[in-house]
C-alpha cells in the first residue's frame, strides 16, 4: 500500500481547530457575551450601577497582564496541559460569580476568571493553530475564533432562558458545567502540540526549500527575535497600537449591545435576537477575513474590516429604525469579526510560526486597552443616560488604528535569540 493511500482523509490539524473553536465558544460565552444577559438581572439584584458591574469585565486587564508568562509556558509545556487546568479554573470563577453578594467578591471571582481564560482563549489556541497551519493559517485561525462570535449568538440567548427559569446563581453554575465538560473533553482526547511531534507537517504538506509567497514566512528555517530586537521593530508597535485602538469598541459595543437596543426601545427578546444576529455575523466574519488574509496583504484587509466597524458605529448614531439597526448588524458584525481573528495571522505572518508565541504575548498586552470599552460604555449611559458618546469615541480610535496598521513594515528577521 502506498504512502499516499495511507494518507488520513482529513489533516489531524482540523481537529485542533475544532478544539480550539470549543474552547473560544465557551470561554468566550463565559468572559464576555453572557455581560449581555446578565448585565440587568445583576442590577436590578444588587442594586448596583451599570458603571460598578462594568468594572468587573475590566478586570480582563490581569489576564492580558499574564500573556507574556503564558507564551513561555506554552512553548516549555505544550498546549494541552494549559488549557486542561486553566478549562477548570476558569468554570469554577464563573460559578463562583453567581454566587458572590458583595461586589469585592464579584470582583474577585472575575479577574480569577480572566486570569485562567487566558488559557483557554486567545494566546493559548492561537498557539495551537498557529503551530499546525502556515499556508492554510487565515483560514484556520478564521474558523477557530469564529466560536468567539458564535457563543454570542448562541449563549447570551441560552443565559437569557435559563434566567427565566431558574434563578441568577443557578443559570452561572450551568453554563460554567456545560463549559467545563465541552472544554475539558475536547482538550483531552484531541488536542496535540505540534504536528513535527506526531511525522506529520504544518498543512499536512511536505517542507519546501523557499517560500511559496512573498511575505509569507512558509516553511523558512526559524529566525528567532530576540526581546531587545523586538522593542526595536517599528511592525511591533503599529500593530500592538493598532489593536489597543480597535479592542475597546469591538468589547464596549458587543458586551452591552442587548443593553443598548432595550434602551431604545426593543423588548428583551427582540434586543437579544437582534445582538445575537450581530454576533453570528461576526462569526462568519472571522471566516471571511482570515481567508482573505490567507490571499492579499493582511494590513490591507485589516484595514477593511476597520472601515466596516466605523461605518457601522456611525449609522448607529444616526437613529433607530429597522433599516438603520439592520444596516448596523450587517457592517459592525462583518467588521467587528475581523479583529481577534487578524491580530493572530497578523503576528504570525509578520514574524513567523516560531516566535508566535512569545510576540503574540507581547502584543497581547496592548489589548489591555479593552478595560477602556467597558468604563467608556458605563460611563457614558450613567452621565449622558446613552452610549452614543462612546460610540463616537470608538470611531476615533479606528480611524487612528487604520493609519497605523497600513504604515505597519515587515520586518526582516534574522537568526537571534535571548
Amino acid at each position: 500500500m502506498s504512502a499516499e493511500s495511507k494518507k488520513p482523509p482529513i489533516f489531524y490539524g482540523w481537529w485542533i481547530v475544532g478544539v480550539t473553536f470549543i474552547a473560544n465558544f465557551m470561554s468566550n460565552g463565559m468572559g464576555f457575551y453572557g455581560w449581555n444577559a446578565f448585565m440587568q438581572p445583576l442590577c436590578a439584584e444588587h442594586n448596583w450601577s451599570r458603571t460598578a458591574v462594568n468594572i468587573a469585565p475590566s478586570l480582563a486587564i490581569i489576564g492580558k497582564l499574564t500573556q507574556p508568562a503564558f507564551g513561555r509556558l506554552v512553548n516549555r509545556y505544550g498546549v494541552k496541559p494549559l488549557m486542561l487546568i486553566c478549562a477548570c479554573i476558569s468554570c469554577a470563577a464563573f460559578a463562583m460569580m453567581g454566587q458572590a453578594d458583595s461586589l469585592w467578591l464579584f470582583y474577585l471571582a472575575a479577574t480569577i476568571l480572566y486570569i485562567s481564560n487566558v488559557g483557554i482563549n486567545g494566546l493559548v489556541p492561537n498557539a495551537a493553530v498557529s503551530n499546525w497551519f502556515v499556508k492554510y493559517r487565515g483560514k484556520a485561525l478564521g474558523i477557530s475564533t469564529s466560536g468567539i462570535s458564535l457563543s454570542g449568538a448562541l449563549v447570551p440567548p441560552l443565559a437569557l432562558f435559563l434566567l427565566t427559569r431558574v434563578s441568577l446563581a443557578n443559570a452561572y453554575a450551568i453554563i460554567a458545567l456545560m463549559s467545563w465538560v465541552a472544554i475539558v473533553f475536547s482538550t483531552g482526547f484531541f488536542m496535540k502540540n505540534r504536528p513535527e511531534q506526531y511525522g506529520m507537517h504544518p498543512d499536512g504538506i511536505a517542507p519546501e526549500p523557499h517560500p511559496t509567497e512573498p511575505g509569507k514566512f512558509l516553511n523558512q528555517a526559524p529566525a528567532l527575535i530576540s526581546n531587545s530586537k523586538l522593542v526595536r521593530t517599528q511592525a511591533f508597535w503599529n500593530i500592538g497600537f493598532a489593536y489597543a485602538l480597535m479592542i475597546p469598541g469591538v468589547v464596549g459595543v458587543m458586551s452591552q449591545l442587548k443593553p443598548r437596543f432595550n434602551d431604545i426601545g426593543f423588548s428583551s427578546e427582540k434586543a437579544m435576537l437582534m445582538m445575537a444576529v450581530t454576533a453570528l455575523i461576526g462569526s462568519g466574519g472571522k471566516i471571511f477575513w482570515g481567508w482573505l488574509c490567507d490571499r492579499f496583504d493582511a494590513r490591507k484587509v485589516v484595514a477593511c474590516a476597520i472601515l466596516c466597524q466605523i461605518a457601522g458605529l456611525l449609522v448607529l448614531t444616526t437613529g433607530k429604525s429597522i433599516f438603520i439597526l439592520s444596516t448596523f448588524i450587517v457592517l459592525f458584525g462583518l467588521g467587528m469579526g475581523g479583529v481577534m481573528s487578524t491580530i493572530a495571522v497578523v503576528t504570525a505572518e509578520f514574524f513567523g510560526r516560531e516566535n508566535f508565541a512569545k510576540v503574540y504575548g507581547y502584543i497581547a498586552l496592548f489589548l489591555l486597552s479593552e478595560s477602556a470599552g467597558f468604563i467608556m460604555m458605563g460611563q457614558s449611559f450613567d452621565l449622558f443616560g446613552s452610549y452614543n458618546y462612546a460610540y463616537i469615541g470608538f470611531v476615533i480610535f479606528y480611524a487612528i488604528a487604520l493609519v497605523l496598521m497600513l504604515t505597519a513594515r515587515r520586518p526582516r528577521l534574522q537568526n537571534n535569540s535571548d
